[in-house]
């Protein structure tokens, strides 16, 4: 029993000098007091050996243990009246409260230990005055440390609260991000865009099966892009461009003429890591805004280029343009949600912006600042 509760040995009561001053020692409760007693009658012991003029034992045994256990008093109340744990402080705040606490208990037990001994207030001011007169500048030296000490954990506390902060804002962050992939998830596949193309799908079946097949087999391609690349937080521009083929893919055969498509992304691009539907998002906005209200359509042109800044994601239109749409429904939620998730996936730094294009239709575009690949400018 032993070996498996080592609490229960008969080396509990030794062990327990190791942890007596710590929040919460090894051993009984009363180990403490008995090794600081037992430690002051060894001071007493030595100054009656060693000092002889400082008196008898029964003497420097009463203020040794009137010191002793002041400043133990002091560490216990403290410690658990106020749950401070000095071992947590670095060494020079710990120092600082040591020595403040241990001035301060010297001071308050000599001058107990000779209020018993000498029974009088009047005698007490006058020994502490004359015969110890050292004693006197115990409570500035006390209140000049004491300061320091209050001025080192005000510090310390202040840098704990600022971590504190920190840590609450990356918490925040994170809870951000996941709520806004869970958020992509659940609106990855648009129930408006997924039952319009299986009714197109449904009415092409008769009467032109080969139509059906093919929109058929662009709509698997483009749900097998998306449903792979929302498994990650990141993915490879490349593979964010193959969902977009696959989205543009099925448009053009429910739009016919009324959608043309333009790609102009250089192979350098392909490694950029953008979040899941980044692209996408900007190639929905166009044709629900811009190629949908156009009574003959348009092109959308997506390409990627690099400027002062770094990496451009751009995808234009020649549709209605902005000055058609409702200003609450141009841009809409789809662009403001995807700013946030650049935010938090790829910093502050990131853009999105949304404007009108010389000669018609709208520009989108994707800002990644820091991203452009070495010698380039």
């Amino acid at each position: 029993m032993s070996a498996l509760h080592p609490r229960k040995s008969g080396w509990r009561l030794p062990r327990s000098l190791l942890t007596a001053w710590r929040p919460e020692p090894d051993g009984p409760r009363w180990a403490p007091w008995a090794w600081t007693a037992a430690l002051n009658t060894l001071i007493a012991a030595l100054l009656t050996l060693l000092v002889p003029r400082t008196g008898d034992f029964a003497t420097n045994l009463s203020v040794s243990q009137a010191i002793g256990l002041t400043i133990h008093a002091l560490f216990w109340t403290l410690g658990h009246g106020l749950r401070f744990d000095m071992f947590a402080l670095p060494p020079a705040p710990r120092v600082a409260y040591v020595v403040s606490v241990v001035l301060a208990g010297s001071w308050l037990g000599y001058a107990g230990a000779a209020w018993w001994r000498l029974g009088d207030w009047d005698a007490l001011v006058a020994h502490m005055t004359q015969a110890s007169a050292w004693l006197t500048v115990m409570p500035v030296v006390w209140a000049i440390v004491t300061m320091a000490l209050f001025a080192l954990v005000n510090g310390i506390r202040g840098r704990q609260l600022a971590q504190e902060r920190e840590r609450s804002v990356r918490i925040a962050a994170e809870r951000e991000a996941i709520a806004a992939r869970l958020q992509l998830l659940n609106a990855q596949v648009e129930p408006h865009f997924l039952y319009n193309t299986l009714a197109g799908v449904a009415a092409l079946i008769p009467p032109e099966a080969t139509a059906a097949r093919r929109l058929i087999d662009a709509l698997t391609t483009y749900l097998r892009a998306s449903s792979r690349n929302m498994s990650r937080p990141l993915v490879a521009l490349a593979d964010e461009l193959d969902s977009v083929r696959g989205y543009l893919g099925v448009m053009q055969l429910r739009l016919g003429d009324r959608l043309r498509v333009r790609y102009a992304v250089p192979s350098e691009a392909d490694t950029l890591r953008v979040p899941p539907a980044a692209l996408q998002t900007l190639v929905e906005n166009a044709i629900k805004h811009g190629i949908e209200p156009s009574p003959g359509g348009g092109e959308i042109a997506v390409s990627a280029f690099v400027a002062q800044s770094g990496w451009v994601l751009e995808v234009s239109d020649s549709g209605a343009g902005l000055d058609s749409a409702p200003a609450a429904t141009a841009g809409g939620t789809g662009l403001a949600n995807l700013a946030e998730r650049l935010r938090l996936a790829l910093g502050a730094a990131t853009a999105v912006t949304l404007e009108s294009r010389a000669g018609g239709g709208s520009v989108a575009r994707i800002v990644l600042p820091g991203a452009a690949p070495a010698g380039t400018k």
